[in-house]
C-alpha cells in the first residue's frame, strides 16, 4: 500500500513538473514575441528610387495600390488646354505623401513628387529644412526659378545627384517675376517638395 501511494506522489510530481516546464516555454515564447521588434516600413528615398520605386517600375495602379498597401493609393486626372494628366496619389488621410507622374505613353514612370516627411531621405535632407542648411552661401548656379506651378519658387539639384530636384518656397516681394530671388533671401527659404527622376 505504502509502495502504491509511493508510486502516485511520483506521478503526480511527475506530471506537475512537465505542467511547469511547459508553462514556462510558453512564457518564453510569450516573451519572445512581446519583445520582437517591430518591422521598419519607412519609405526611403535615393537616388536610385523611392521605396519600391525604381527605374524600371510601370505607371500602373495595380502596382503602386499593392507596393503602398499601408497608405490610400488613388489615380487623379487633370487637364491642362484640354489634354489629360494623370497622376497616382499616395496619402495618408488628407495628407499627400508622393504623386507619381507617368512619361508620354503613360507607360513609365516620367517622375515622383514628394511632398511629405514620411518619405525618409537618404541625403539628410528633410522637407523643411532651409536653403542654408543645404547649400553654401551664394551656392545656385545649380539652380533655376519655377515655371508654371512652380512659378515663384527655385529648383535645385540635390548635391551631387543630377536625378533628384529640391523645391524651395519662401517671401519675396518678388517672387512672381520668374527671377531667381537674391542670395541672403534665398537662405531663408525651406524646402517644400522633392522631385525624382528615373536615371537616364
Amino acid at each position: 500500500m505504502q509502495q502504491r501511494k509511493s508510486g502516485l506522489i511520483a506521478a503526480v510530481l511527475a506530471v506537475s513538473l512537465t505542467f511547469i516546464l511547459s508553462s514556462c516555454d510558453n512564457e518564453k515564447k510569450l516573451d519572445n514575441i512581446e519583445t520582437a521588434p517591430p518591422q521598419d516600413t519607412s519609405i526611403i528615398l535615393s537616388a536610385d528610387g523611392i521605396g519600391p520605386i525604381n527605374s524600371t517600375t510601370s505607371f500602373n495602379m495595380h502596382q503602386m495600390t499593392v507596393a503602398f498597401s499601408d497608405y490610400n493609393v488613388v489615380e487623379e486626372v487633370k487637364y491642362a488646354e484640354g489634354t489629360a494628366l494623370p497622376a497616382i496619389r499616395i496619402s495618408e488621410g488628407v495628407n499627400t505623401i508622393m504623386k507619381i507622374i507617368p512619361d508620354a505613353s503613360r507607360q513609365s514612370i516620367y517622375s515622383v513628387i514628394i511632398e511629405d516627411n514620411i518619405v525618409k531621405n537618404s541625403l539628410g535632407h528633410a522637407l523643411g529644412t532651409s536653403y542654408s542648411k543645404i547649400y553654401s552661401y551664394g551656392q545656385n548656379e545649380k539652380c533655376q526659378p519655377g515655371v508654371e506651378e512652380y512659378v515663384g519658387k527655385m529648383l535645385c539639384y540635390a548635391p551631387g545627384f543630377p536625378n533628384i530636384l529640391y523645391v524651395f518656397n519662401g517671401e519675396w516681394a518678388d517672387a512672381t517675376t520668374g527671377k531667381a530671388p537674391p542670395a541672403d533671401v534665398l537662405q531663408a527659404w525651406a524646402l517644400e517638395s522633392i522631385i525624382w527622376r528615373p536615371k537616364s
